[in-house]
C-alpha cells in the first residue's frame, strides 16, 4: 500500500513538471516580509542579520539554509552587509561550512563576489548560551534594520527575539519548538508556523520540482486522514479490512 502511494507521489509530481503548471501556494506573509526587511535595511544604510538555527543537518536547519539563500541574494542585490551569526552546539560546526558556501554563491550569482566578507559569518559559540550571548551583542553593536532567526533554535530564541525587537529591527522568526512559538509570537513582527518555514525553499523558488513536491505532500496527508477516518468508522462497525490494509 505505501509502495502504491510513492509511485503515485512519483507520478504525480512527473506530471506538474512535464506540464509545467504553477502549483498554487497559499501567500505566507513571513516570507513575503523578507524583501520588505531587506529593503528597509538598504534604505536605512544597516545591515541584515539572519541566522540558519543551532542544529546539525534536520528537517529546520535545511529549512533555514534555503531562506539564508534566499536573504543573502536580496542582500547582495541591493547592497546591503549581511552578518550570519554561528555555533551554538558542537553539532553547528558542520553546518557553518555549508552555510559559507551559501553566502558566498548568492553574491556570485547576483554578479557582487567582491562584496563577499567571511568575517560576517562569525562562529560564535559551541555552546548554546556562549552563542546566545554573542549574538545579542552583534544586535545591540550593529544595530541591525531587519533579523531573520529560522532553523533549529532552541530556549535561545526567545532572548534573541527581544533583543531585536528592543533595538527596533524587523524581527522575523520561524518556531522549531512548539513551546517557543507563543513567546516569538509575541516577540517578533511575523512567525513561522508549523511547515512554513520548511516550504521556503518551494514557496520562494519557480522550480515546478519543488513547488509539486509541496502539492504531493498534501495529497498524501489528505490521503492519510481519509485512510485513518475510513479505517476508524469500519473498526467501528465490526471489520479489521482498513487495519489489515494499512499493515501489509
Amino acid at each position: 500500500m505505501g509502495l502504491l502511494l510513492n509511485i503515485a507521489i512519483v507520478v504525480i509530481t512527473i506530471y506538474y513538471i512535464l506540464s509545467k503548471k504553477r502549483v498554487y501556494i497559499r501567500r505566507v506573509p513571513g516570507l513575503d516580509a523578507i524583501e520588505e526587511a531587506v529593503g528597509r535595511a538598504a534604505e536605512m544604510g544597516k545591515p541584515v542579520v539572519c541566522s540558519f538555527g543551532i542544529g546539525t543537518f534536520n528537517y529546520w536547519t535545511m529549512a533555514g539554509l534555503a531562506i539564508l539563500s534566499h536573504v543573502a541574494r536580496l542582500s547582495a542585490r541591493a547592497g546591503t552587509r549581511i552578518i550570519v551569526p554561528t555555533g551554538g552546539s558542537t553539532a553547528s560546526m558542520i553546518v557553518r561550512p555549508v552555510a559559507e558556501e551559501i553566502v558566498r554563491t548568492a553574491f556570485l550569482m547576483e554578479g557582487k563576489s567582491e562584496y563577499f566578507n567571511p568575517d560576517d559569518l562569525p562562529f560564535m559559540s559551541d555552546q548554546q548560551y556562549a552563542y546566545t550571548g554573542g549574538y545579542i551583542g552583534i544586535l545591540q553593536r550593529a544595530r541591525p534594520a531587519a533579523v531573520i532567526m529560522t532553523g533549529s533554535h532552541a530556549s535561545e530564541a526567545m532572548n534573541i527575539a527581544e533583543t531585536s525587537n528592543a533595538i527596533g529591527a524587523i524581527t522575523i522568526t520561524s518556531g522549531s519548538y512548539i513551546s517557543n512559538v507563543a513567546a516569538l509570537a509575541c516577540a517578533s513582527d511575523y512567525i513561522l508556523i508549523g511547515e512554513e518555514a520548511p516550504a521556503a525553499s518551494a514557496y520562494l523558488s519557480d522550480d515546478p520540482a519543488l513547488r509539486s513536491s509541496i502539492r504531493c505532500q498534501d495529497i498524501f496527508k489528505w490521503i492519510s486522514i481519509a485512510l485513518l477516518v475510513l479505517g476508524l468508522i469500519t473498526y467501528n462497525a465490526g471489520s479489521d479490512f482498513f487495519i489489515r490494509l494499512l499493515s501489509s
